[in-house]
């Protein structure tokens, strides 16, 4: 039986069946569970082995230029849109947009690479009634930096697009989300002052179905904020994850959470190390959340980064948290989290120097935060994971890049003589979740003397 993710299954029954359950951890043996949870773990992960198992894996690539894919779309009879980037040869510095349609045997259906006058993005997919929308960045000699969003039919083919812009400021889109009132969408951005190209506000847009813009609001309640995702909740409202950056010093992860019309509802600042960040949140089946991102520990040096993952209940209070480290620097940019209480954490690994491979790994939680699976995944050089979506029977797609080559070699230090790195678009599907029965969920106290 396959598990569908939460979003999903919000009618499905929890299973329990008492007693102690076998589980694998990174080198597959096996552990009993306790019934407890410890509030705060740090785990050290061991080098990858790249033996996982997928169900089925394919790069994109074209002769020239570079192919990134930053999202997908899973569809009925295995087919899959993802969308991207691409430059047009290894000398084009302008990424420009790029959907995809692959069949069931991952074969190219059809392909759009729009030909823009300037830099042009897609970040982000979602399916629609006749079809996609994404939302991107788009550049403008006038008025910098903004955003955009742009339907497509089933077939690929775009209408109109609608940008977006702030006076003063650059923007950088994050996410997008269907309004839950159903009278469009709602876009996480992140704002950046273009006077000194440091101060920064997270900010979020409501807009109708033909791209206008219906509210706005900014959000800053520290020197800094950012967001960086939105995402709908139970209860008909959103929940935004970012970072808070609090003194000149020190930055925490960031909760806010809004009813149905951008209102804050409450929102909780957890600084961790010397600097946090949220990047995704999924809620639980008791209206809990799980949050992902990542931490630099106190005492860090340079870019090292470890991987933070954490579950809150419905007001925010944190009932454990995990961090992730090793040799790489860690982050955890998205997750799905089941109907069970489990979760699917994604983590990208990233290689500090030319002797460890840059990867993705999937590490999969109970609903107590014991890790039961670390799955590795990798390709070409170094591989980088961009999105995490559960397909239509429930394999766990990531979509990403891979590097495909290291470019000429640097005769010296300058900066114009800098190798040219290449870059495949990568689609991997891990396996779904076996069926799960809570050996933590004890069922009510009955009597002995049967009926």
């Amino acid at each position: 039986m396959k598990l569908k993710p939460f979003a999903y299954m919000l009618s499905a029954v929890l299973l329990a069946v008492p007693g102690s359950f076998a589980f694998a951890q990174d080198g597959g043996k096996d552990a009993q569970v306790e019934c407890t949870s410890s509030r705060t773990e740090i785990m050290t992960l061991n080098e990858p082995v790249f033996e996982t198992l997928s169900v089925w894996d394919t790069l994109y690539a074209t002769k020239d230029g570079m192919d990134v894919f930053s999202d997908a779309v899973p569809l009925s009879g295995g087919a899959i849109v993802a969308a991207g980037s691409y430059t047009a040869d290894k000398k084009d510095l302008s990424y420009r947009p790029l959907l995809v349609k692959f069949d069931e045997h991952r074969k190219v259906v059809w392909e759009m690479r729009e030909k823009t006058a300037g830099q042009q993005t897609i970040h982000r997919i979602l399916p629609s009634k006749d079809g996609f929308i994404v939302l991107g960045d788009i550049a403008d000699s006038a008025k910098g930096n903004g955003i955009y969003t742009r339907r497509y039919n089933a077939d690929g083919k775009g209408a109109e697009v609608h940008p977006l812009f702030e006076a003063g400021f650059d923007l950088d889109a994050r996410a997008i989300v269907a309004a839950q009132d159903g009278a469009g969408y709602l876009i996480a951005v992140q704002a950046v002052s273009k006077k000194d190209g440091y101060t920064q506000k997270g900010m979020l847009y409501k807009i109708d179905h033909n791209g206008g813009l219906t509210w706005k609001r900014a959000f800053t309640s520290g020197r800094s904020t950012v967001i960086n995702n939105v995402q709908a909740t139970l209860d008909r409202g959103y929940v935004l994850t970012g970072q808070i950056v609090v003194d000149e010093k020190r930055s925490g992860g960031w909760v806010i959470v809004l009813d149905g019309n951008g209102g804050i509802k409450w929102q909780r600042n957890y600084p961790r190390g010397m600097a946090a960040s949220f990047q995704a949140a999924a809620q639980t089946a008791d209206g809990g959340f799980i949050l992902s991102g990542k931490a630099r520990p106190s005492g860090a040096r340079g870019n090292q980064l470890a991987a933070w993952v954490m579950r809150t209940d419905s007001g925010g209070s944190p009932k454990w948290q995990r961090y992730f480290r090793g040799d790489y620097s860690y982050e955890a940019p998205d997750l799905i989290v089941y109907h069970d209480g489990r979760s699917s954490v994604l983590l990208n690994g990233r290689g500090m120097d030319g002797e460890h491979r840059s990867h993705a790994r999937l590490i999969t939680l109970s609903p107590l935060g014991a890790v039961q699976k670390i799955e590795n995944f990798t390709d070409g050089h170094n591989a980088t994971a961009s999105k995490l979506v559960s397909g239509t029977e429930a394999e766990r797609i990531i979509a990403g890049y891979a590097q495909s080559g290291f470019g000429d070699k640097q005769a010296d230090n300058k900066p114009e003589s800098a190798p040219s790195y290449t870059y495949d678009a990568w689609l991997i599907a891990g396996v779904p979740l076996d069926l799960y029965e809570d050996p933590c969920d004890n069922p009510p106290d009955m009597s002995p003397i049967l009926p």
